[in-house]
């Protein structure tokens, strides 16, 4: 079963950084190289200089990067730029923020959960990690022993545990907005109720992760390899990583669509392209007008989603800006039902654009495309129209729904890579986890 603890958190000393919000960045896994510099710039204390390292950082004098996010750490710990709670504490962290034209708050909180293996079951999975991102995110923890972002992860409604994150028994440490206008407030929390009963509505639940999983297979590993040095210590904070868990039935709880830019492949045109999907698929022609502005022709795209056939998908073509409804046909279904074997896995899209386009209409080896040149993720709809060039193909996705993702995950499954995107994004570095 979970086991949660409190954790004496390390946060920032406002009164040592200057303008607090230029510290905080956003997760490791969302941002492009020039993003990160960025951010680095923004200030020396900006914590992309522990998530996100280079040798650079230490003016060169640094074995390698992960050494060198290890003597920042100490220096900035010794210096007073970064201080240790005096007492365990569970930390309440709620975003406000805008979508789909409404006001929303996303209400969660932040503890330590043993890091149990997979096969227990305690945590469960939705997506496949890659051994590039977690050796990377490995040998980090490794030389600073700590851990500067969070696992988001998700609980199935607790009626008692509601009533506790909104009871308001809590202290703000921080309150800031980020670049996308959302208002991001940390609390600590270290009454009873906090303390002993959080922990106690979790005992025999299974968490669900939503973003993260990199970091939860690199504190699995991270775990037996200090066991492995040190010897196995029930007690040691080792065994233990940093969780954002959030209720299932937050309002809060919103999930963009990923949408996918794709070249088309080698030899192919746009008529071949049609043609090999008109295999699978009903190709229905929709309007599209170049002299209109993007934003309105991503939000006709949303809205035709929403008419169309279940599992369906809009591509537009880059040449000539061609757009069509993708509608599987019957037989196409019942194809991918053989292949996938599972009623969770094909009702979703981004299963359908895997099996059916890419592999199946396409003959696209998806395992061989590389992020950022073979195929881009984005949740931006009108920066994924503006950025259409001549040899591509966008995919406009539906969002998944919590409830499929916790499906998949109940089942032992996978999705494929990047079918969700949970939004608001939350903040690295608001409270880090540093075990000496």
């Amino acid at each position: 079963m979970a086991k949660i603890i409190p954790f004496q958190g390390t946060c920032y000393n406002k009164g040592e950084v200057g303008d607090i919000s230029t510290v905080f960045a956003p997760p490791y896994d969302v941002v492009t190289p020039e993003e990160r510099d960025r951010q680095k710039g923004l200030n020396p204390y900006n914590i992309f200089h522990l998530e996100l390292p280079s040798v650079q950082d230490c003016s060169g004098k640094a074995q390698d990067k992960y050494d060198c996010a290890r003597q920042l750490l100490n220096k900035w710990q010794h210096s007073g730029v970064l201080f240790k709670d005096s007492k365990p504490c569970i930390y309440s962290y709620d975003i406000d923020f805008k979508a789909d034209g409404g006001r929303f708050t996303r209400r969660g909180f932040i503890c330590l959960l043993r890091t149990d293996d997979w096969s227990e079951g305690t945590v469960l999975p939705h997506e496949k990690t890659f051994g590039k991102v977690t050796e990377d995110r490995f040998r980090l923890r490794m030389a600073t022993r700590a851990q500067f972002s969070q696992i988001f992860m998700l609980y199935r409604h607790q009626e008692q545990l509601a009533e506790i994150l909104s009871s308001g028994n809590s202290q703000e440490i921080f309150r800031v907005q980020d670049g996308q206008g959302c208002v991001h407030r940390l609390f600590r929390m270290s009454g009873r109720d906090a303390l002993q009963d959080i922990p106690e509505c979790l005992a025999g639940s299974p968490l669900y992760i939503a973003d993260g999983h990199h970091r939860y297979t690199t504190a699995i590993r991270y775990r037996q390899e200090m066991i492995r040095l040190h010897g196995d210590n029930p007690e040691a904070l080792y065994n233990y990583t940093m969780v954002y868990l959030v209720d299932v039935d937050d309002p809060g709880m919103i999930v963009l669509p990923t949408h996918r830019l794709v070249r088309i492949p080698e030899g192919m045109d746009c008529e071949d392209v049609r043609a090999r999907l008109a295999e699978f698929f009903d190709l229905e022609p929709m309007e599209f007008a170049p002299e209109q502005n993007s934003s309105f022709n991503a939000r006709t795209f949303r809205d035709k989603l929403k008419e169309a056939c279940s599992n369906s998908i809009t591509l537009v073509f880059g040449e000539k800006k061609r757009a069509f409804v993708l509608c599987p046909r019957k037989d196409a279904m019942e194809r991918l039902m053989k292949v996938v074997g599972h009623r969770e896995l094909a009702s979703l899209d981004v299963v359908v654009l895997e099996e059916l386009v890419f592999k199946g209409a396409l003959g696209i080896n998806t395992d061989e495309m590389e992020t950022g040149k073979d195929i881009i993720y984005t949740a931006d709809s009108e920066a994924a129209l503006d950025s259409l060039g001549q040899e591509q193909m966008l995919f406009f996705m539906h969002p998944t729904p919590v409830s499929q993702v916790l499906d998949v995950a109940d089942a032992g499954l996978s999705m494929p890579h990047k079918s969700t995107y949970f939004y608001p994004k939350i903040l690295t570095g608001l409270v880090m986890n540093v075990e000496e």
